[in-house]
């Protein structure tokens, strides 16, 4: 279970938008809640951990799907904003522990190593299917997020699905919550020197918006409009679960 807020180096601040008429719902975190700044010496230190922070998220958003709570019409719950903090302290740690250990081939991690690596906090991630793009995320990331979801519920009726995009060295996750029908974003990086990380959370029939939203976020704070994208699908094995 995701423990309380005690142990945390801090617990953030941060700002609420509501955009497109209230059909998007941003929650900005202060600067220094990123996964830069974000770790267990609570000190600058640069990051690299963004695939394993994504997979940790995941598996912890799992965990805790029962009691989870994701709503577009409410603030984000404090509940959330633990899991993310767990998930970039730990994810921060194991990243730098391989890199002290001298076990990186490379500074960032693709979803298999980033699933091995972590194999102590997570449990019965699957990768369903792993797709490279190359075309321009602006114009395609809607539609191809579109295709592999619908493919995806025609046999995975209520089961959640987590994909994580990667795009110019960072990796956000996607969170299709099928119970709440909401999709929550979160990137653990920081944005600019007022905004670090963010979580934004859409109706699923929104999902457009978001995607744009997220293009618009990439030109915005890194001028980047990216033409090669990965799209990793991953799910948790359910009876893996119930035999345990």
């Amino acid at each position: 279970m995701i423990k309380d807020f005690d142990d945390l180096p801090f617990f953030p601040k941060y700002e609420t938008d509501f955009l497109y008429n209230d059909k998007l719902r941003v929650t900005w975190f202060e600067p220094k809640f990123s996964q830069s700044f974000y770790n267990y010496q609570n000190a600058a230190n640069g990051s690299n951990a963004c695939t394993l922070i994504c997979i940790i998220l995941a598996a912890n958003c799992n965990k805790e799907r029962a009691q989870l709570p994701i709503s577009l019409n409410k603030d984000i719950s404090p509940k959330l904003i633990n899991i993310f903090a767990r998930s970039m302290l730990d994810g921060n740690y194991i990243h730098e522990t391989l890199k002290r250990k001298g076990k990186l081939k490379n500074i960032n991690l693709t979803v298999p190593e980033a699933i091995s690596y972590s194999n102590k906090i997570v449990r019965d991630l699957i990768e369903w299917k792993c797709m490279l793009y190359l075309e321009p995320l602006y114009a395609s990331l809607f539609k191809n997020l579109k295709t592999h979801w619908l493919e995806w519920i025609e046999g995975h009726l209520h089961d959640d699905l987590y994909v994580i995009l990667i795009t110019d060295s960072r990796s956000v996750l996607f969170y299709f919550n099928d119970e709440t029908d909401n999709i929550i974003l979160f990137d653990s990086h920081q944005h600019s020197m007022e905004k670090g990380a963010c979580a934004a959370v859409v109706k699923r029939q929104r999902l457009k918006t978001l995607c744009r939203w997220f293009a618009e976020i990439l030109s915005n704070c890194y001028k980047c409009n990216p033409r090669l994208y990965e799209l990793s699908f991953l799910y948790f094995d359910r009876k893996s679960e119930k035999t345990m």
